[in-house]
């Protein structure tokens, strides 16, 4: 039997994956006072190149490790598939010691008895210890499944009167054809208490029992020692089956010798059917990119070659802040319809045209057009920073919430149209931020909202930090103690990967999928009916433009136009990007839109007036902006006009009310700029999620020409 690629089952077949255990034993100890703290990398073979594929988590202090992290790959019968795996110690602030090294391949593991495989690692000709590996195959399932375990009665493993057991505990699934036991999950230990209740656990149903609801699946509880010798206290096992949909099922623990020792109690136990990814992707689900760039005084004068913002017109190389944009951006848009990105500036006073202000800003656009920040494509995403980075006035400090805010009113506009767009925000940044408790409240409020944030640490800074930002186990709180609901934010290094932009895209979105998927749970939506499109009665002049194709196809006997050509100008003579955008769509009639009257207050939060910036003030502009003598130079920030106002003129001027604006009233639009003041004042809707208008939207506009040097280098 063969697919619909003409290949036969047994190829099919072969093509699966395998996920791989990972332990180690009788590792050589690298430290002196303590044990020492392993981590395993994996690398695969490409292109005769080794790849990173992931790494394990550090286990302090012990020299036999069973790691839970695992690695997942695709097999193939045909292929040998090198591996190689490092074991490091760990020394903390990014030090390590080579422990030992190994290489084998796929096809290796895969062929050995019950699919477990030693080897030696060896320092040199030194061997330093056994590395284990072990293979399961993959069965592909989608369910998530939530548990929320306590235990009471446990026996006090402590002789000392002031010291009690401090108990955490592990889980594991059974292979059924070899009976060996696979480690899939090890909790946080609770400190000094006989009656634990550990936090809920989200897991994957792939993950804990390979997609068998009948497996037996073992709990054990332990007691955490820091010197890495835990002591095993007691143990049980269940299943998915016998638990699912039931709440408050107690079971009784045993020790080693059968004995009764305390009893461990499931106060929540769920089984959620989980759709995938590509599941939302079919039902019309698409991706919004949001780009935000760190313009402090940190980064160095772009003219400073050391600047981590240095445009270098000698040799033309991407500096750190251009290569991270073009490997992630080329990625998300093409999940993105009309290819249109916001994007925006932070931590500087603008010099652009229709936004020049003394005043510092958090949150800007690129283009200089606030009623309009959108480019497009990444030739528009490039050429808006190479304009903006020659024209603003790097200060500080570095403040994420503004630009949080933004991002939150245009996804809760789009949630409140019932559009199905989930939007991520991308912020590039050099340095630890200022207002950690504002943006800390901000995430928690987006819990509810379709936004993903980004963040890539962009030089040698330290981002110690940042990683509190990235909570994967749902312990962020915000300072009313409320906790986020799903995981929406991923923080990457971009010097880990700064020589792999495969890598680095990679670590950057690899959450994002299951981040999406989650937030559609959240609010109960399902994957909606698959959009169909007959081929029969397909017209490719109609659909040219919706789907991809820029140029309309050609009429027989029709001749082809001439593209006007964009001149190229150097610096200062560069215009802003905003003139390479079209003129807008004539005015859409179909359907009108009305808008409901907002509850919420008519004016944007308002900051208190910022002080006096301590950053030292940079010398005078190097690339002055541009001179538009026939266009009268507006001063950032104007009077705030009524919101409610402003909202139905945006809409108007973007098509959706298709109603005439004169003269006045357009200019009276233009004016009104957002402004941000910071730090902000306590709000007094802390979750910040009240639902504003999204000046933004555009109607889909024909693509622009894209110049011969589309990213302006």
């Amino acid at each position: 039997m063969n697919d619909l690629y003409g290949r036969s089952a047994s190829i099919m077949e072969s093509q699966q994956k395998l996920e791989l255990f990972i332990s180690c034993r009788g590792l050589a100890n690298m430290d002196t006072f303590s044990k020492s703290d392993p981590y395993v990398i994996m690398y695969v073979k490409r292109n005769n190149q080794w790849s990173e594929v992931g790494r394990t988590e550090i286990i302090q202090d012990n020299l036999n490790p069973n790691f839970a992290k695992t690695f997942i790959i695709e097999y193939y019968f045909e292929c040998q598939q090198p591996l190689k795996f490092i074991c490091n110690d760990d020394d903390g602030n990014g030090q390590f010691d080579f422990i030992g090294s190994v290489e084998t391949t796929l096809a290796n593991i895969a062929g050995a008895r019950d699919q477990l495989l030693m080897l030696n690692l060896s320092n040199g000709n030194k061997k330093t210890g056994v590395l284990i590996i072990r293979a399961d195959q993959v069965r592909m399932i989608n369910d998530k499944i939530i548990m929320q375990i306590s235990a009471d009665n446990l026996p006090n493993t402590r002789f000392l009167p002031w010291h009690c057991t401090s108990p955490f505990y592990r889980l594991y699934r059974t292979r059924k054809d070899t009976n060996q036991q696979l480690l899939v999950y090890e909790s946080e230990p609770m400190k000094s208490t006989l009656k634990p209740i550990w936090k809920r656990l989200d897991i994957q149903s792939q993950k804990l029992c390979n997609g068998d609801y009948y497996m037996p699946i073992k709990v054990e509880i332990w007691d955490y020692r820091t010197s890495g010798s835990h002591e095993h206290i007691c143990s049980t096992e269940f299943s998915v089956d016998e638990l699912k949909g039931k709440n408050m099922v107690k079971k009784i623990l045993f020790d080693k010798n059968k004995k009764q020792s305390g009893s461990i109690c499931f106060n929540e136990f769920k089984l959620i059917e989980k759709p995938s990814f590509l599941d939302y992707l079919q039902s019309g689900t698409q991706i919004n990119l949001i780009s935000a760039i760190d313009f402090t005084a940190s980064n160095q004068s772009p003219k400073n070659p050391s600047s981590l913002h240095y445009i270098d017109d000698q040799y033309h190389k991407m500096n750190q802040y251009q290569q991270a944009l073009l490997a992630v951006g080329e990625i998300l848009l093409n999940y993105d319809h009309d290819k249109k990105v916001p994007i925006f500036g932070f931590g500087c006073k603008p010099r652009l045209h229709n936004l020049n202000t003394p005043q510092t800003l958090h949150c800007f656009p690129l283009n200089g057009n606030p009623q309009d920040p959108e480019v497009f494509q990444m030739d528009g995403i490039m050429q808006a920073y190479n304009y903006a980075v020659r024209n603003v006035q790097f200060d500080g400090p570095t403040y994420f919430n503004p630009i949080i805010q933004e991002s939150m009113r245009i996804a809760q506009t789009c949630k409140d149209m019932n559009t199905n767009t989930y939007f991520v925000l991308f912020i590039l940044t050099d340095g630890e931020i200022h207002d950690m408790k504002q943006t800390i409240d901000s995430i928690v409020a987006s819990s509810h909202l379709p936004l993903s944030i980004i963040i890539v640490g962009v030089g040698d800074a330290d981002f110690t930090n940042m990683s509190i930002l990235d909570d994967d186990d749902g312990n962020l709180h915000d300072s009313f103690g409320r906790r986020t609901q799903r995981d929406l934010v991923q923080f990457v290094p971009f010097n880990q990967f700064k020589n792999n932009p495969e890598l680095l895209a990679k670590n950057v979105l690899q959450e994002l999928p299951d981040q999406l998927v989650d937030y559609m749970l959240l609010i109960g939506k399902k994957p909606g009916p698959k959009n169909f499109i007959n081929l029969g009665q397909f017209d490719i002049n109609q659909y040219s433009q919706q789907y991809g194709l820029q140029q309309q196809v050609m009429q027989p006997n029709q001749q082809q136009q001439s593209v006007p050509q964009i001149p190229q100008q150097s610096f200062p003579n560069l215009p802003p990007p905003s003139q390479f955008q079209q003129p807008p769509p004539p005015p859409y009639t179909q359907q009108v839109y009305q808008p409901q009257q907002p509850s919420y207050q008519s004016q944007l939060p308002q900051y208190p007036t910022q002080q006096q910036s301590s950053y030292p003030q940079q010398q005078q502009q190097v690339y002055p902006p541009p001179n538009y003598q026939q266009q009268q130079q507006q001063i950032y920030p104007p009077q705030q006009a009524g919101f409610q106002s402003k909202f139905i003129q945006g809409l108007a001027n973007t098509n959706f009310l298709g109603q005439h604006i004169n003269d006045a009233q357009q200019q009276q639009l233009n004016q009104q700029l957002p402004q941000f003041q910071y730090p902000p004042q306590e709000p007094e809707n802390p979750l910040g999620m009240q639902p504003q208008p999204n000046q933004y939207q555009q109607v889909k506009q024909p693509p622009p020409y894209v110049p011969d040097n589309p990213y302006g280098l």
